[in-house]
């Protein structure tokens, strides 16, 4: 069996092995969940610098040709170990949650399996096809863990699937008019690009960017990700939607814009101006949210707004910047959901305003969420930080200094929206409900898991250089030893200005930034060194703690808690920004509440037409064979 087969066959034989075993051997569930998930990641990790194809004919009629082409080139080479790696971390937290609560079920852990299985073919596939087939499984996939183990799920996991399929429609006519007008081999469209410079290529550029941006999550496809937030289980979401989606959908958007079309200025301002609305628009109704999970889903949508930024500037720097944001977005998010997961498991809440005071008794938790909530809000020397570095540098060298502000202003916001969290879960006053609350009921599987994805936000930020250098510059053909190589975009360098195709001259008069990760990591420690010598100085004074009595009674912490759901109340008073936030607090701004509302009176008459009588179901069935001889007929 060929090794690129590996990451594909793994997990697939199985997860399907999990699923037909019977549901009382959970013990078997859990052992083969992890261990596949772990011989993935190993089967990945072996192929990682390897390049390499396969192909195996499969169906070829006439213009439509169906080869299982697998290939591994410089960006699937590392994200393929990647995803394995998050199917590891998501299955160890997996057996941690259930723990205590009937086990590992074994459907859980075959459909995350399918879903790796699936996701490794998006980033292996060599034709058009094969991949459409490998995205549709990961969609189906992502249906059914929504809808696992929770009643509360099925509306989240229907409108999931609803708007995933919206963008899978769009991906597979996409990928049928380019196979039909160029080739369905994927390292032969790359070899000679379509010029998006006709209307039929915008057209076909357009259906995959649809395809992208619901996979991924961009507004205004963004809505299943909240809404599949409040039903699902933390694990689910910190893979797919949190992760594995985002990779596939920004694998997509790399694809399109840099190896398989040439796309014009208007198609790249198009794609920054969805970025920039994506980060504002999302980062705004996360701050009103007083569900955790809500919150955080909303800030996953946020989050690829840098992403499109990035890589619709078209320059060396912006790619490279939303690549390397796209994998630390994947890392600090599923850790934030892990965290909120956990939060729920011991406190049986995400409400904000009934949390508070968490910090002691959850200190693993608090710890991993903090780092996680620093990097996604790009504080130094995180890898959030150096990759939307990368992102603002870009702006600057496109001459977008709108786009520039919008992805600054979000950031900053963000940090806002996180101080509300933080606050309101571990900060705050503790309410006495929360009196019980102890971290641990998970075993070891939960807290490993966020504390390895907090220890990766550190180590990506302060040694950005590495990740850039040797995985995510190769991505876009900066090669090591090069004139331009990843680590070569924190440096400065004038060549990581241009245009990623290179037709755009290198001409800055203006001076360009420097990032050096080390040195500044070395200078916040010592800073941070010096303020806790001032605070312990402090602290050695004499102190006494007495009660507290509010007018003559003693003070009472439930009645007089200021939770952080009462942060950023003013943001709904905005003149412009108020009215915005409730018509997508109500779902007026949602394309597929809209198409529910419109399709309702359709569906009222196409449910009277069922009247349950056999006779009527063969009425209907012989009038459309009758219309179809007719069309037939007449063609």
């Amino acid at each position: 069996m060929d090794n690129l087969l590996l990451p594909i066959v793994i997990p697939g034989a199985v997860g399907l092995l999990v699923l037909f075993l019977p549901a009382r051997m959970r013990a078997l569930h859990l052992l083969l969940g992890i261990g596949g998930a772990l011989a993935t990641f190993g089967a990945g990790a072996l192929l990682i610098d390897t390049r390499g194809a396969v192909s195996w004919p499969w169906m070829d009629l006439g213009g439509l040709q169906l080869d299982f082409a697998l290939k591994m080139d410089a960006f699937s080479s590392w994200a393929v170990a990647f995803t394995g790696l998050m199917a590891v971390l998501t299955a160890a937290y997996g057996a941690g949650w259930f723990r205590g609560k009937g086990g590992a079920p074994g459907r859980y852990y075959a459909w995350l399996l399918l879903a790796t299985a699936g996701a490794c073919g998006v980033l292996l596939a060599d034709n058009l096809l094969l991949l459409v087939l490998f995205w549709e499984l990961v969609t189906l996939m992502l249906f059914l863990l929504a809808a696992t183990g929770r009643e509360e799920g099925a509306p989240g996991a229907a409108k999931a699937f609803g708007v995933l399929g919206l963008g899978d429609m769009a991906l597979l006519v996409g990928v049928v008019l380019i196979g039909l007008d160029r080739t369905w081999s994927i390292s032969e469209l790359a070899a000679s690009p379509l010029i998006a410079d006709q209307a039929s290529y915008v057209l076909m550029y357009v259906l995959l960017l649809v395809a992208a941006m619901a996979k991924a999550g961009a507004m205004p496809l963004h809505s299943w990700i909240p809404t599949m937030a409040t039903g699902t289980h933390a694990s689910v979401m910190a893979f797919l939607p949190g992760a594995v989606d985002k990779i596939l959908g920004i694998y997509l958007l790399a694809r399109i814009s840099l190896d398989w079309f040439v796309p014009g200025d208007g198609l790249r301002l198009a794609v920054m101006t969805i970025g920039a609305l994506t980060i504002l628009g999302a980062v705004f109704m996360a701050m009103i949210q007083h569900d955790l999970r809500r919150l955080l889903s909303f800030h996953a949508v946020s989050q690829v707004g840098y992403m499109l930024l990035g890589i619709g500037t078209g320059t060396i720097i912006g790619v490279v910047g939303g690549l390397f944001h796209m994998l630390n977005n994947a890392i600090y998010k599923a850790c934030l959901f892990l965290g909120a997961g956990s939060i729920e498991r011991e406190t049986g809440t995400m409400d904000l305003g009934r949390l508070g005071g968490l910090v002691r008794v959850m200190p693993l938790t608090f710890g991993a969420m903090f780092v996680a909530a620093l990097a996604i809000s790009g504080i130094p020397p995180l890898n959030g930080f150096a990759s939307k570095w990368l992102i603002y540098e870009a702006c600057v060298a496109a001459e977008m200094p709108l786009f520039l502000i919008a992805a600054l202003f979000g950031s900053a916001l963000t940090l806002a929206s996180f101080v509300k969290v933080l606050h309101s879960v571990f900060w705050g006053p503790k309410p006495t409900e929360m009196d019980g609350v102890r971290e641990g009921g998970g075993g070891i599987g939960m807290p490993l898991a966020m504390v390895t994805l907090a220890g990766l936000c550190i180590l990506l930020g302060v040694f950005a250089a590495w990740p850039l250098d040797n995985y995510i510059g190769p991505a876009v053909g900066l090669e090591a030893g090069g004139a331009v190589t990843g680590a070569a975009t924190l440096e400065g360098n004038p060549a990581a200005w241009s245009d990623v195709d290179g037709t755009e001259p290198v001409d800055r008069p203006y001076p360009l930034g420097t990032l050096e990760p080390l040195l500044l990591t070395g200078l916040l420690a010592v800073g941070v060194l010096v303020l806790l010598l001032l605070a312990h100085a402090g602290q050695m004074r004499m102190r006494r703690v007495r009660p507290v009595f509010v007018g003559g009674q003693p003070f009472d912490r439930d009645e007089n808690r200021f939770p952080g759901t009462e942060f950023y109340r003013t943001v709904q008073d905005l003149p412009a920004v108020g009215p915005a936030l409730r018509l997508g607090a109500s779902g007026q701004l949602d394309p597929y509440e809209a198409a529910q509302r419109a399709g309702t009176p359709a569906v009222r008459v196409l449910r009277r037409l069922h009247s349950g009588l056999v006779r009527d179901y063969l009425f209907w069935c012989l009038l459309g064979i009758a219309v179809v001889i007719a069309v037939l007929i007449g063609s």
